[in-house]
Parts: structure tokens; sequence; C-alpha cells
């Protein structure tokens, strides 16, 4: 860029072109998605006691999860993916979900899955940081899981779109993969154990992409849509939680692989995932810049 900053109007630009390349990405990766589970969701949610909160690292989440008074709460995540976690954790007790993802392939399979639990969910497929005010001020609960905040390319507008729709006093549960596990995250590409040299930089943002696909679910590779997906230190992670208005609680950081790599499942040296809780601020005042587009009967 020679040097130039990029004015508002570019940067915002330059961010929807991003969103839309990872719109289609997650498209493309849904069908691998679908395609690997072979309709194992579709015939879980069927029954009342299913949960998708089956792996080891779920305990953890769990554990967090029974301590929440959900009686009477609307309860919100976003990124949602295909909804399968949502609708999960209605099962806590909640009296309404809400989910944003920017995949219609994703959006479309979570409406389904829905109609088969026949629980009280609404789905909207939007890109996150362009909603409008509508929803302000109406989720007492967000959860957001391993995976979500790298699609964001500004943390600090993402955790102000949380902060807009949490009411005051309202919670916030991050169960993430650590920024230390993305070190490894090459390793996918090169299909080897990188090279020191061939190791992702903590300070170098980004953006990176998949190249050979998203296919986390049957581990097949595709030449992929280009997508963009960004390192975040922990300390933007931080940083832009408090300067939204959200007071963090408590953080723990664990020696638990989230994500299936088996490269990284035997390091117990380092942290690979962490928990954050906190709660948006009594006085906070919600402003404006949310804008969803609802799919019904999908």
């Amino acid at each position: 860029m020679n040097g130039k900053s990029l004015i508002p109007e570019q940067k915002k630009d330059m961010n929807r072109e991003m969103c839309e390349k990872n719109r289609e990405a997650w498209n493309e990766a849904t069908v691998y998605h679908r395609k690997a589970r072979n309709n194992a969701l579709h015939g879980g949610f069927k029954n009342p006691d299913f949960t998708t909160f089956d792996r080891d690292c779920d305990e953890i989440l769990i554990r967090k999860l029974n301590k929440i008074d959900f009686k009477d709460k609307t309860i919100a995540q976003l990124p949602c993916n295909n909804g399968r976690e949502l609708l999960s954790l209605m099962k806590f007790g909640a009296a309404k979900g809400i989910g944003f993802d920017i995949s219609d392939a994703a959006i479309s399979e979570a409406n389904e899955l829905k109609a088969i639990a026949g629980l009280n969910v609404e789905f909207y497929r939007t890109n996150i940081l362009d909603m409008d005010d509508t929803l302000n001020d109406t989720v007492d609960f967000v959860y957001i899981s391993e995976g979500s905040l790298q699609w964001f390319s500004s943390l600090n507008d993402y955790f102000k779109i949380i902060s807009k729709l949490l009411k005051p006093g309202g919670k916030i549960l991050i169960y993430e993969i650590h920024p230390f596990a993305y070190f490894f995250e090459p390793a996918n590409d090169l299909g080897k154990e990188p090279a020191l040299d061939e190791f992702l930089s903590y300070f170098e943002k980004g953006p990176y992409s998949y190249k050979n696909g998203m296919d986390y679910v049957g581990q097949t590779t595709y030449k992929a849509k280009e997508c963009c997906w960004y390192m975040h230190k922990f300390s933007d992670i931080l940083n832009a939680i408090i300067s939204n208005g959200l007071e963090i609680e408590k953080i723990e950081e664990y020696n638990m692989e989230m994500t299936n790599n088996e490269r990284i499942k035997n390091m117990e040296k380092i942290p690979l995932s962490y928990v954050i809780n906190c709660r948006k601020l009594k006085n906070k005042p919600s402003g404006s810049g949310i804008k969803a587009e609802k799919i019904c009967g999908q």
C-alpha cells in the first residue's frame, strides 16, 4: 500500500470482499461436512436428549454451562455454523436461541436441524459485522465456540456487535482455540510437521487461507476457494473485550486440544484452549450497526 492508510470506506469495502470470500468458502466446505456426517445430526436431533457436546474437550464446557441459569433466557451464538451447538445449548433450559452465520449452506442445514429438534431457535444468514440495531439489548447470553474469532479481521468490531446484542448484565462464555495452537496451522497445508521457520508468526495477523480446504469433519482435502482468516494475539482478544463495555470475570487456559489435530494432541507444555467469562456492564449504552437477513423454511 506504499505506506498509505486505507480510508474508512475503502476498509469497509475490503472487509466486505473478504467476508464474501469466506461465505463462498464455507458454502463449499459445508457440502463436505454434510457428506462426512451422513445425516448423523438429522438422526441425532430426533432424540430430545441428543447433544453434540460429546467430545473430551466438551467436559470443560459442560461444567461451565451447568453453573449458569438459563431459565427464561435468550441465548445467541455468532457465528453458529450449522446450528448444532446452539441447538445443544438450548437443552440447558433457555427459552429462545438466535444464531448468525455468513454461510447460506450452513444456515440452510441449521433450519433443517431446528425443524427436527422442535426447538425455539431463529437462524440468520448475515455478515455479522454488517448487522443493524434491530436485535440490540435482546440477548442474555452469548456463546463463542472454537474457531470463531479467527474469521474476523477486527475483533474490536466483532465485540462491539456482541456488546450491542447483550442486555445490560448479559453474559458471554468464550471457549476457544488458544492463539498458541495456531502456530501449527501450516501443517494442514504442508501435510507434514513444519520446520521452525514455517510456523506462523504470533505477531503477523494475516490474512491467511486454507488451501487444502476446511473439511475438519471428514478430513477430505480439496482445492478450496480462497478464504481469509486471522491470527489474533491473546492481548488483542482481551483488549477488544474490555474496549466494548464488557467486563472479564474469569480467564482459564487449558492443555485441551479442540480440533482433532493429531499433530498437537500430545503437546503437554503449551496452552491449546482457553475459557473467558465476561458480562456486559449495566451502564454501557447500546449503539447501532446490526443487520440480519433471516432465512425461513429451509
